[in-house]
């Protein structure tokens, strides 16, 4: 018997993790308005080692969200605001530059700040 990670487990999960946020579908639907959802919001940070043993660190900003709440995903371009965190900390609009699913009903948006310049 097959066991469905979505129901059993991405769905508690994001009930209890999961903030609300907009999607703006630039790439995956060119001419369609925003739409709500939601999204587990993280942030962590990388070690890369250079090729003289120094070490850059950086980091990785993320929105999981799963795939059963999509009739068509989030990809590359598109924008998602996140008015707040799990935190109440207000989060702003930011750009998706990578998409991975993980073959169990979850998609890892890889998010970075966007930001126009007056």
């Amino acid at each position: 018997m097959a066991v469905n990670l979505d129901v059993i487990l991405q769905g508690p999960i994001f009930d209890f993790w999961a903030v609300p946020v907009t999607f703006i579908p630039l790439a995956s639907q060119p001419g369609q308005p925003s739409f709500d959802g939601r999204g587990i919001f993280n942030t962590y940070s990388i070690d890369v080692p250079g090729m003289d043993n120094q070490i850059y660190s950086d980091q990785r900003t993320i929105l999981d969200i799963r795939e059963s709440e999509f009739s068509v995903l989030p990809q590359q371009n598109d924008h998602v605001v996140i008015p707040k965190d799990c935190n109440g900390v207000p989060r702003g609009e930011w750009q998706v530059v990578d998409a991975s699913s993980d073959g169990g009903g979850q998609t890892m948006l890889t998010i970075r700040k966007f930001e126009t310049i007056m």
